[in-house]
Order: C-alpha cells, then sequence, then structure tokens
C-alpha cells in the first residue's frame, strides 16, 4: 500500500485536500508502507474505532488507516531475495510473547498505520503512523503539504 486510505475526510486536518472516504492519501508521493505498529482497532458502520482494551487514549479518533505486514510474504522470491522477511515479525512476538513461536508469529502477522488524532488535558495530538510523511512533502504532494499545513496552523494558532 503506498498511501493512508481515508476515513474520516471532514475531520479539520483533511480540509481543503479534495479527500473523501476510501481515498489514498499519498498515492503518488509513497509516505506510507512500512515501519508500522498497530492498534488494535474494530470497525464500525464503515468506520474504525480503537478496542476497548487497545491502551488508546480516550476519545482518540482514527482519521485514515492503511494495512501493514510484519512478516513479508512472497510465492515466487527465494528467502535470500526478500525485503525484509520476517524480521520485524520475530522481534515483535519476541518483545511481547517472549519467542518467536510459530503461534505468536501469527499474531503479529498483520498490523497497520494511522493517522489519529485526539485530545489531551489542554493540548491535542494528530500523529501519523509513518517515517516517511517528509518524502511526501519533498516530492510536492500537495495533499501532503495541505494536511500538513492545516496542522501546523491550528497548533500554531493561526
Amino acid at each position: 500500500m503506498r498511501g493512508f486510505p481515508i476515513y474520516r475526510p471532514r475531520h479539520w486536518a483533511f480540509a481543503g485536500t479534495g479527500l473523501f472516504y476510501g481515498d489514498l492519501l499519498s498515492a503518488d508521493s509513497h509516505i506510507y508502507g512500512y515501519e508500522v505498529d498497530g492498534l488494535a482497532y474494530e470497525i464500525r458502520y464503515g468506520l474504525p474505532y480503537p478496542t476497548a482494551d487497545s491502551g488508546a487514549p480516550e476519545g482518540l479518533e482514527i482519521l485514515a488507516l492503511g494495512m501493514a505486514s510484519q512478516v513479508e510474504e512472497s510465492d515466487i522470491l527465494t528467502r535470500e531475495d526478500l525485503f525484509f522477511g520476517d524480521e520485524d515479525g520475530r522481534f515483535i512476538a519476541e518483545t511481547l510473547y517472549g519467542e518467536a513461536s510459530d503461534e505468536n508469529m501469527e499474531k503479529v502477522r498483520y498490523s497497520n498505520g494511522m493517522i489519529v488524532n485526539f485530545k489531551r488535558g489542554k493540548g491535542e495530538v494528530f500523529h501519523a503512523g509513518t517515517c516517511e510523511w517528509v518524502a511526501g512533502l519533498l516530492r510536492k504532494d500537495a495533499m501532503v503539504e495541505r494536511v500538513t499545513a492545516n496542522v501546523l496552523n491550528r497548533y500554531l494558532n493561526r
């Protein structure tokens, strides 16, 4: 997946982007796709919500949600030709469950990355779960630039 599928397009962060439900933020600039860790969620009436046992802060809204895998899958490449193989999955399984058994690897195989927003005390948090946001800015992706401006303008009281 190359972008974040949008679930809450009416959120202030997406104002002026022209994005609608199901559209991909950054489909061309590839800001999303690896180095993600998931948050347990459920879909209700077509919208994602954190599960009660996810550990998410109260009031967290999932604005965009992309699929991810911690174990690379391929039926045509040899193990040596895989990009990241199962190293991430093994690390996560060992960290969370004590060992990278087959059972624990299945628990961590699939994951997600999200764009979320929530209020915290007198403040507010906007988080885009990607290490490649800057790629969208460098590639002059108009939607990534607009979201960035919306966030900065809101938090700098402009």
